[in-house]
């Protein structure tokens, strides 16, 4: 796994996302084949064009199509989307001006899901108030990060401490800090409408 060291987090986790997808293996089954073209499909709309231009990926708009593939399509069309994340990929490392105090800009791309977690989470953290709480829960819906929202929730909830001694607000930083560390899973997704709006409105 290469080290992505460019100016801009996101990208660089995005990167090491496309890097996991480049890998090709026999036996792939079109399920596996259809989720990876949503997962490149998903990551690209994420790349800042600085990045994005350096890819030369097939049609990844196939519809339905693969499931009428033979087995050996199915196989060429796998291994010809990885040669071209890695293709990418390389192109990606050998330019200088994506490095870390490269010139290249890399601000064009959307917001992430990961940053708006991260922005509610750390907002709460500071200010456990009704409105931050909100917004947490609002930012984690429909992604993995639910079942760690519920949890918190559970001990927000709860009178007594934990069945192993733990204090209830040690249990309530622990989901916290849980919410906060997994929240760059989430840097593959376009941020939700009214954050991103929030976020063009707000001065550079």
């Amino acid at each position: 796994m290469r080290y992505w060291n460019s100016k801009d987090e996101v990208t660089n986790v995005n990167l090491r996302y496309l890097e996991s997808m480049s890998r090709s293996w026999s036996g792939i089954n079109v399920e596996q084949f259809m989720d990876r073209i949503r997962g490149v499909i998903g990551v690209e709309r994420m790349l800042p064009e600085a990045v994005r231009k350096h890819f030369d990926l097939p049609n990844l708009f196939v519809g339905s199509a693969p499931y009428d593939w033979s087995h050996e399509r199915l196989e060429e069309e796998h291994k010809k989307l990885c040669a071209a994340l890695s293709d990418g990929l390389a192109n990606v490392e050998s330019d200088p001006s994506l490095k870390k105090d490269g010139s290249a800009s890399l601000d064009d791309r959307p917001a992430s899901r990961g940053e708006e977690v991260l922005e509610a989470v750390e907002a709460y953290s500071d200010y456990r108030g009704y409105n931050e709480l909100t917004a947490l829960r609002y930012s984690v819906a429909g992604t993995h990060l639910q079942a760690k929202m519920d949890r918190l929730d559970k001990w927000l909830q709860r009178k007594r401490p934990s069945p192993g001694g733990q204090s209830i607000e040690y249990e309530i930083v622990s989901v916290i800090g849980d919410i906060r560390r997994h929240a760059d899973e989430l840097h593959h997704q376009p941020a939700s409408y009214d954050y991103q709006t929030k976020r063009d409105r707000s001065p550079n």
